[in-house]
């Protein structure tokens, strides 16, 4: 990672594939810091899951009194049956995250997850899974446009479903 004195330092380091993009995944997440920003269409990939990525994201949200992870997606329904510790997670700390659904239509937000000094933004490819580490301006844009979609996206993927 080289900078020049006075510039924002920019990270170009590549994940490619899908191991890769899960193992990044699970380093973020692994030791998070201050508030998290993802979004994926379905999650698909992410391996939200895993027992180091729960165990990382326990020691992160114990403590925790406010909202600080958005999650924002397109459809919750895989994540719900193929990563049942994370639903659990999500059950047990409901009070530290918010899982919003964004309308197709408001489509064009960089599959990502976004810490407050890294992220992680998928790069659109046909071949295999590709994405960069970005800070800077570059996250900077990305937290900007994460935002913005946030606030046309609906509340979804609740932590617990009212019966009659």
């Amino acid at each position: 990672m080289n900078t020049r004195a006075g510039e924002a330092e920019a990270v170009d380091l590549q994940v490619q594939g899908r191991v890769a993009w899960r193992h990044a995944i699970r380093s973020l997440l692994a030791q998070p810091r201050g508030s998290i920003r993802m979004y994926s269409p379905d999650y698909a990939d992410w391996g939200l899951g895993a027992p180091d990525v729960i165990a990382g994201l326990d020691a992160w949200a114990i403590g925790r009194s406010q909202t600080s992870v958005r999650m924002l997606g397109q459809r919750f329904e895989g994540l719900q049956r193929d990563d049942p510790r994370f639903v659990q997670w999500r059950i047990r700390f409901a009070h530290v995250i918010a899982c919003h659904a964004l309308p197709e239509e408001c489509g064009g937000l960089q599959e990502c997850l976004l810490l407050p000094e890294i992220g992680l933004l998928v790069i659109p490819s046909e071949k295999s899974r590709l994405a960069i580490y970005c800070s800077g301006a570059r996250l900077h844009a990305a937290v900007h446009a994460f935002d913005q979609s946030w606030e046309h996206s609906t509340p979804m993927f609740p932590a617990h479903t009212l019966g009659l």
